[in-house]
């Protein structure tokens, strides 16, 4: 399965947190959109995706619609952070562990 990180340019330490977690989340694969493209708007969000994460600085509506909608049709959670690893990380826990 994979996980899609939308927005930002660069997502690194977010790509390994998400590594590290890779087997309580079940995820083998990172994929990124950074948003900055003219047809992002128009991608599709693989089927294979378990997992995806906004992050919400310089992130155009149009694109942010999108991924929301197209994550609802698929049943997959989605997790909107600003460009914060600490953020990320907490609402990771709070997703795989829920109150």
């Amino acid at each position: 399965m994979n996980a899609l990180i939308v927005g930002a340019d660069r997502i690194e330490p977010i790509r390994q947190e998400l590594e590290r977690q890779a087997d309580t989340l079940g995820i083998h694969r990172c994929l990124h959109w950074s948003g900055r493209t003219v047809g992002d708007t128009r991608r599709q969000v693989p089927d294979n995706t378990r997992l995806i994460v906004v992050i919400c600085d310089r992130l155009n509506h149009q694109l942010l619609n999108s991924v929301r909608k197209q994550a609802g049709k698929l049943g997959v959670p989605v997790i909107y952070a600003r460009h914060s690893l600490i953020e990320v990380r907490s609402k990771l826990r709070m997703l795989v562990t829920p109150a």
